[in-house]
C-alpha cells in the first residue's frame, strides 16, 4: 500500500500539502515494471486549468504528448473520465488509442490513432426517457429564471450541468442555481450532484465515476492504476482505486491536483498525493512515460 505523500499527521489541522511532479512520481516509481499499467484522467481541472468558459477549456499541451507517449508504450492503458460527454472531451484531449468515458461513466468510445475525435463511435448506457426529458425540460427553462450570462448550460442528456464559473460572487450563484432547479423540479426526479462552481443533475442511480472506475480495474486487470481528478466526482474514482487496492486486486496511487488556490478538501483527503496545479499533473504524466519506457516489464 502507499503512504500518502505530502499530508500532515494531523489532517484535522491544516489541509493536505500540494507537491510538484516529482513528488508524485516517487510515490510510484518502485512499481513501473509492473505490467498492465492504467492510468485515468480526469480532465477539467486536471488535464486543463479551469476555464472560466466550460467551452474555451484547452489541455496543457505537455499533457497531450505525454498521453500520446504512454498509450505507445506495450502494456500501458490510458482512459480519460470525465463529466463532459465522451465526444466533447474526446475532441479536446484528441489522443488516438486511448478510452474516453463521458458523463461520469454513461458514455464510452475508443478514439483509434490518427482518427478524428468527430468520427469516434460512442456507446451510452440506456436510461428511462423520463429522466432524459426532464434533464431538457430544465435545460431549457431555468435560463429563463437566471439570465446573467455566467450561467452556462451543459446538455448531456439524460443528465444536465449548470455551470457558474465566471459569476462575480460563486457562492450566490451556486444558491440561486440550486434554488430554481428546486423550484423547476420540486420532486427531486433527478439527483444533485453539486461540483466545483457547477451544478449537475443525474438520474438516480446511474453509473457515476466510482463505479467507471471499478469496472476499469475489472475489465483490464492491472497490476499497477493510477487516477488523477480534481473534483468530488474524482473523489469516488479514488475510493474504488483504494477498495480495489485494499483488496489486492490491483496497486496504485490516487492523484488529486489542485486546479484552484486550493482542493475540495474530500478531495484531498481521498487522494495519495496532491499535485499543485494542472501543469504539475502534465509534468507528472511526461516523467510517467518517460519513466515506463526507460523501465519495460520484464
Amino acid at each position: 500500500m502507499f503512504p500518502a505523500v505530502g499530508r500532515p499527521e494531523d489532517a484535522m489541522a491544516r489541509p493536505p500539502v500540494a507537491v510538484r511532479a516529482a513528488g508524485a512520481l516517487g510515490l510510484v516509481a518502485p512499481l513501473l515494471r509492473s505490467r498492465p499499467v492504467l492510468v485515468v484522467s480526469d480532465f477539467d481541472g486536471t488535464l486543463s486549468p479551469i476555464n472560466p468558459d466550460p467551452w474555451g477549456a484547452f489541455i496543457v499541451p505537455l499533457a497531450r504528448r505525454a498521453l500520446r507517449r504512454l498509450v505507445s508504450v506495450p502494456g500501458v492503458h490510458v482512459a480519460i473520465l470525465s463529466g463532459r460527454t465522451a465526444a466533447d472531451v474526446a475532441g479536446r484531449v484528441r489522443v488516438g488509442g486511448a478510452l474516453y468515458l463521458g458523463n461520469h461513466g454513461l458514455e464510452r468510445g475508443a478514439l483509434v490513432r490518427r482518427q478524428r475525435a468527430d468520427s469516434m463511435r460512442v456507446a451510452t448506457r440506456p436510461s428511462p426517457s423520463i429522466y432524459g426529458d426532464t434533464a431538457e425540460r430544465l435545460a431549457a427553462e431555468l435560463p429563463r429564471l437566471i439570465t446573467e450570462p455566467w450561467l452556462v448550460v451543459e446538455r448531456k442528456a439524460p443528465a444536465v450541468a449548470f455551470h457558474y464559473r465566471s459569476a462575480p460572487d460563486t457562492l450566490l450563484a451556486g444558491r440561486r442555481v440550486a434554488d430554481a432547479v428546486d423550484a423547476l423540479d420540486p420532486g427531486r426526479l433527478l439527483v444533485r450532484f453539486p461540483g466545483r462552481r457547477v451544478l449537475e443533475l443525474r438520474p438516480p442511480g446511474v453509473v457515476a465515476k466510482g463505479e467507471a472506475m471499478a469496472e476499469l480495474i475489472a475489465e483490464i486487470q492491472p497490476r499497477l492504476t493510477l487516477m488523477l481528478g480534481d473534483d468530488r466526482s474524482d473523489a469516488l474514482a479514488f475510493a474504488a482505486l483504494r477498495s480495489a487496492r485494499d483488496a489486492g486486486t490491483t496497486d496504485g496511487a490516487a492523484i488529486a491536483v489542485q486546479a484552484f488556490a486550493e482542493a475540495p478538501r474530500e478531495v484531498a483527503e481521498a487522494a495519495d498525493v496532491l499535485l499543485a496545479a494542472p501543469v504539475e499533473a502534465a509534468r507528472f504524466l511526461a516523467a510517467l512515460a518517460r519513466g515506463l519506457r526507460a523501465d519495460p516489464a520484464r
